[in-house]
């Protein structure tokens, strides 16, 4: 039946209605030339029929459509959407204690702040589709994650997803540490549904962690660990292999998020589970895949304890004396299945036919690193002079000389494998493997530094020849010298491997305050003068800029470090006393990290006059946002993720920085770039 065209009367648009009936047999209504959708969200409709192309592009119900008995669509929750019946744009909103404390919020339920401060968030859990209105698929979001409950399959569970992040966090992790999860082990699991769920969205997140910088991607990683997080806490008692591979995973996770507070709760039940399993030992299995799997998992657990005690016995939780398990094999060793043949701990060589690569050396030296650590901190807890304690000081480099020495070839650091190693998977542990030797000499020599904190009182000093002084701060120099050269070197090589580890960045800015602390030994001129030192630090700071991808909180620490390298050559200034209530936390702090008995938890110094610097407008925190070093050595501002502590919110409110100094701050044994640097003569701690 033909249709007549709608009348128009002074530019309104006249219904000209006419019955019809379509072959279900129902009585619809045809709309004029403009559909009711296109006419309330006042744009041109271009009338094309069954249904106009602005509708079908924001799926919309148009009112052309015979199929629709009503042109107006039911829209369930209605304020979710536009009066023209269009998703509103605007899908974040700030929970009450945001608003109410003036702080950014995450948007989506239960926000990160709220979360991070153990507050009640009053955010629904949000849903929405995976695309947007403009029909692009992106990577799904806190706001767009759909929920488990809805009936529909999770994001993180779909088979392309699943597997493109399997595959990144595979090639990803292997190069940080020993992966202690078999790849064909956990691809077979995966894909006939046997694979732990919440292992599963550990190794997704961890893959969209290392792999999408964007904030939404790495919001998003942060999310769904927090959901396996909180279901692993619920069943906190459970002791067996596959709760703890998610314990360790989470951990790991945390420590690379920069999640310090959460990592060190999770170190320790980390290690009581595996205690409790005794995994310490040689396991019984005769299978070599399963017990070098399980071998992995325990040195996962005690690399980290290593990096967070820092040679303080009372932090420790992992001892080094109750490893009586083989080190780790090489990957290709452990992806074959091949049965182990590595050496143990406390053993000084290798035997000549012992599979292991360079993560295996590393362990060796950090047990060396942590026996300097407590060697150097009880000098300088005693009061003693440092040389009374001198055979000690000998024997620990004696034992850093035979690790050296004992070096297979392929490891050992000359120009030629510098080449070699430097294009290849193995530069990143090979780099950090020789950054944290030289780094062992430095620690063991800077007692007679002034200005750091393993440096003795003045009055220990005055007891100490001062030929030891100058052979420590020498040793100590010259060794930081060395460094710059290595990096430099790297650097020149530019090689498409990202370098070092996550004590890289941490290396670079403490070589940075030995160079500060001891001008009077850098020349005017030459290798070791000012500006090429400059020069060589500043192509480091260019080297570890993609660690920032991997560990969040190498940011802070390379932005620290850039302002230390500005300063060099420039006399020392004296900086404002902070607020007395900022004082008194310095000082609970100092005496509680120096007493026997440590308190090991952050934020916690229990000074009520600390002000949660959190409740801050956007506007200020904006002021002060993290820096990235661009491939030309410019400082640009980034949004990062990782979240200042209150400690070192207040010591920004009060403290202005000075040319020739680091920003003071209050201490956190979790901020591994600090590893133990003050100024003596202020009593401050620095960064």
């Amino acid at each position: 039946m033909a249709m007549s065209p709608g009348n128009t009367t002074d530019g309104v648009v006249m219904s000209h209605k006419t019955s019809t009936t379509d072959d279900n047999s129902l009585h619809v209504v045809i709309a004029s030339s403009t559909c009711n959708r296109c006419r309330s969200r006042k744009v041109k409709c271009d009338r094309a029929q069954p249904v106009c192309t602005a509708c079908v592009r924001l799926q919309l119900h148009c009112s052309y459509d015979r199929r629709s008995i009503s042109p107006i669509a039911n829209l369930g929750d209605r304020p979710s959407y536009t009066e023209a019946g269009t998703r509103r744009k605007r899908a974040r909103q700030a929970c009450g204690a945001c608003r109410n404390g003036k702080a950014r919020c995450s948007g989506w339920g239960p926000c990160e702040r709220c979360v991070s401060k153990s507050l009640v968030c009053d955010l629904p859990a949000r849903e929405a589709d995976y695309g947007g209105d403009d029909g692009v698929m992106s990577i799904p979001t806190p706001t767009t994650i759909p929920s488990i409950t809805s009936g529909t399959i999770p994001w993180w569970s779909e088979k392309a997803t699943a597997r493109h992040y399997l595959d990144i966090y595979f090639e990803s992790a292997s190069r940080a540490a020993p992966v202690f999860l078999h790849k064909p082990s956990i691809l077979v699991e995966w894909s006939k549904g046997d694979l732990d769920i919440n292992l599963l969205k550990c190794i997704v997140a961890f893959g969209m962690f290392m792999n999408d910088s964007r904030p939404d991607g790495r919001l998003t990683a942060r999310a769904l660990m927090q959901e396996v997080q909180d279901d692993t806490l619920r069943k906190i008692g459970r002791q067996t292999l596959a709760h703890l591979r998610v314990l360790v995973m989470l951990l790991r996770f945390r420590f690379q998020a920069g999640q310090f507070p959460d990592a060190w709760s999770l170190l320790a039940l980390a290690a009581r589970s595996a205690f409790t399993m005794r995994l310490n030992h040689e396991p019984s299995n005769p299978d070599p895949l399963v017990q070098e799997s399980n071998r992995r998992l325990v040195w996962a657990i005690y690399q980290l304890d290593r990096l967070y005690s820092g040679g303080m016995e009372d932090l420790a939780v992992f001892p080094v004396e109750k490893m009586h398990i083989r080190l780790p094999c090489d990957e290709r060793s452990f992806e074959m299945g091949i049965g182990s043949n590595a050496g143990f701990l406390d053993e000084t060589g290798m035997e000549p036919n012992a599979n292991v690569d360079a993560h295996a050396f590393k362990f060796r030296l950090l047990a060396i690193r942590d026996r300097i650590l407590r060697y150097t901190k009880s000098v300088r807890r005693k009061g003693d002079s440092p040389a009374d304690s001198r055979p000690s000081m000998e024997a620990l480099q004696v034992e850093l000389n035979t690790f050296e020495r004992t070096l297979p070839a392929e490891l050992k650091l000359t120009s030629q494998r510098l080449v070699f190693i430097g294009h290849s998977r193995e530069a990143g542990i090979y780099v950090g493997l020789h950054t944290l030797w030289m780094m062992c000499h430095c620690d063991l020599y800077r007692f007679c530094v002034p200005g750091i904190r393993e440096s003795v009182s003045k009055d220990a000093l005055a007891q100490t020849p001062r030929d030891f002084i100058e052979y420590c701060q020498h040793a100590c120099f010259s060794t930081a010298v060395r460094l710059c050269g290595l990096w430099s070197d790297l650097y020149h090589l530019e090689s498409s491997e990202y370098f070092g580890d996550e004590l890289l960045a941490v290396s670079i800015y403490q070589v940075a305050q030995i160079l500060h602390h001891l001008p009077h030994l850098i020349l005017e001129d030459g290798e070791d003068s000012v500006m090429s030192l400059k020069k060589k630090l500043i192509e480091a700071l260019q080297l570890a800029a993609p660690l920032g991808r991997v560990y969040t909180n190498v940011i802070n620490c390379l932005k620290d470090s850039e302002r230390l390298i500005n300063a060099l050559g420039r006399a020392s200034v004296t900086q404002s006393s902070p607020d007395s209530s900022v004082a008194a936390a310095i000082e609970t702090a100092e005496r509680e990290h120096l007493a026997s008995k440590h308190s090991v938890l952050p934020h916690l110094y229990r000074d009520q006059n600390i002000v949660d610097r959190d409740t801050e407008c956007p506007e200020a925190k904006g002021q002060r946002s993290n820096v990235l070093l661009s491939s030309e050595g410019r400082i640009m501002s980034s949004n990062s993720n990782a979240t200042l502590s209150q400690l070192d919110h207040e010591r920004r409110e009060y403290q202005e920085m000075e040319p020739g100094f680091s920003d003071m701050f209050l201490f956190d044994p979790f901020n591994m770039q600090l590893n133990g640097y003050y100024d003596p003569e202020l009593d401050f701690l620095f960064m």
